[in-house]
């Protein structure tokens, strides 16, 4: 019997945000062969949510419908090692810059927190909401947390899905979401007089001056039963194939090392590089990196189909699409290539 091989493969570098690319670089598009082909030759569906945790919880059958993705959870478990059955929620520290009559995302992993600053900060929050009963903690200078016996009625919105946009239509609703908006400006106030961007402003560094809050719940249960082995560096596809005790690597230089592999049965592949560069203006850095992905990954995986050692592709943008792709489709030559672009904001 002959090995079968299914890939899902997330590229969430493909969900580059149309509407903000400019005609000079719809002009400057470059052949995309291997990528157009397949996209040409494929079935695309649309799908009822956007983003790649969206997408993750969806392949790993978690979450619940209408309620944030229980993130903060996961990632705990993984950061920390311990399971916990409380609620928690992810509280990590941004900067937000001064738009058009708004504010906007502007960095969150990138801010070089040291763990000293780390420290004067949660010290503060803890002490400052201390009579609440809540209480924050910071396992990575990027990944803070804060748990409460009571959740909230809440929905937030994941901060990857944010980042580089105003934050206005992204600020947390529901029931309780007035509180937590007081409270928001309340840390906000906080942190501008916190010693520690006193000193990060005199050196020159981007403030902490806001938390973001996102992805609360508790431990969800995680169906990985579907998937032979995950291959991402993405920490929430890590946390959900630790969840599920479902073998993961990290990901390969290229699809030839990956195929070099001889993975067989259903695989999850998850190439979150590049996700941000379309949104802060580097719009040609994101056509080369398009280029790269095109020749390091869309044509090896294109070849492999040819020859039968893939036996389709469920490529996922990272936004509302996924696009089907089988030997038996590559068939179709009759379907002309379109460019990129047109092709991934198509309908349907």
């Amino acid at each position: 019997m002959s090995r079968q091989c299914h890939l899902s493969l997330l590229v969430s570098a493909l969900a580059a945000p149309l509407d903000m690319i400019e005609e000079a670089v719809v002009d400057r598009t470059p052949v995309l062969e291997a990528l157009q082909t397949l996209l040409a030759r494929s079935a695309a569906e649309k799908l009822p949510f956007s983003g790649l945790e969206a997408q993750l919880f969806h392949l790993f059958e978690a979450g619940v419908p209408g309620k944030d993705l229980p993130v903060a959870a996961l990632t705990y478990l993984l950061d920390s090692g311990k399971r916990s059955s409380g609620w928690r929620i992810r509280c990590d520290p941004v900067n937000l810059v001064p738009g058009h009559n708004s504010l906007i995302l502007a960095g969150s992993e990138n801010l070089d927190v040291s763990g000293e600053e780390t420290d004067i900060i949660i010290g503060q929050l803890n002490e400052f909401y201390s009579e609440k009963g809540w209480h924050f903690e910071a396992l990575t200078a990027s990944r803070w947390y804060l748990s409460l016996a009571e959740p909230p009625e809440l929905q937030t919105c994941p901060l990857p899905d944010v980042l580089g946009f105003s934050i206005e239509q992204y600020l947390p609703r529901g029931e309780d979401a007035g509180d937590w908006h007081v409270k928001l400006a309340e840390i906000q106030m906080l942190l501008h007089g916190s010693e520690v961007n006193h000193r990060r402003e005199s050196c020159g560094k981007p403030v902490i001056n806001s938390l973001w809050f996102w992805g609360g719940g508790t431990l969800p249960v995680v169906d990985g039963g579907r998937w032979d082995c995950v291959w991402s560096n993405d920490v929430v596809s890590r946390a959900l194939a630790g969840v599920a005790a479902v073998h993961h690597r990290p990901v390969p230089e290229s699809a030839s090392q990956w195929l070099k592999s001889a993975p067989e049965g259903e695989q999850l592949l998850v190439l979150d590089c590049g996700r941000y560069i379309s949104r802060f203006g580097d719009q040609f850095a994101w056509l080369e990196l398009l280029q790269l992905l095109d020749k390091n990954w869309f044509a090896p995986l294109l070849m492999a189909l040819k020859k039968g050692e893939l036996d389709s592709l469920d490529l996922y943008t990272g936004g509302d699409r996924v696009f089907h792709i089988t030997r038996r489709s590559l068939r179709r030559w009759w379907r002309r290539r379109r460019d990129i672009l047109s092709r991934l904001a198509a309908n349907g």
